[in-house]
């Protein structure tokens, strides 16, 4: 379908709010991972301006760099082998795709929300979100 990811199916309103609490705590997760990543980088930087590129302390925080950014490629691919999809970190958006008046929709969420209670046209965004009561 255009406009959905590769791996992207269909799920009921129901489904997805069965999936937000668990997606919740993902988020999360992939939150703290990417301020883990951010310093780590931040660390590489610092050291390379005392020490060599082979030295073993670069090596070893290159290592932690890609057993984060490992965990946090499972971490998303777990989210999206149930259908939920992340829009983005800061804020944290997640979303899930998904039919209201057969038209194929993306079912939004936002940090600070009880409930999904949004969706939006795949070709207008995000931002331009309507409430499913409308639907």
């Amino acid at each position: 379908m255009e406009g959905m990811p590769r791996n992207a199916f269909l799920v009921s309103i129901e489904d997805a709010r069965r999936l937000l609490k668990p997606a919740q705590q993902h988020l999360a997760i992939l939150q703290a991972l990417h301020d883990d990543v951010h310093a780590l980088a931040e660390e590489i930087e610092h050291l390379l301006d005392g020490v060599p590129p082979e030295h073993p302390s670069i090596k070893e925080v290159a290592d932690l760099t890609a057993r984060t950014i490992t965990e946090w490629q499972d971490v998303v691919s777990q989210m999206e082998s149930g259908g939920t999809h992340v829009v983005s970190l800061d804020p944290g958006r997640l979303q899930w795709f998904g039919v209201v008046d057969a038209r194929v929709v993306a079912f939004g969420w936002e940090e600070g929300e009880e409930d999904i209670e949004w969706y939006h046209e795949i070709s207008e965004g995000f931002n331009l979100r309507k409430p499913l009561i409308e639907a």
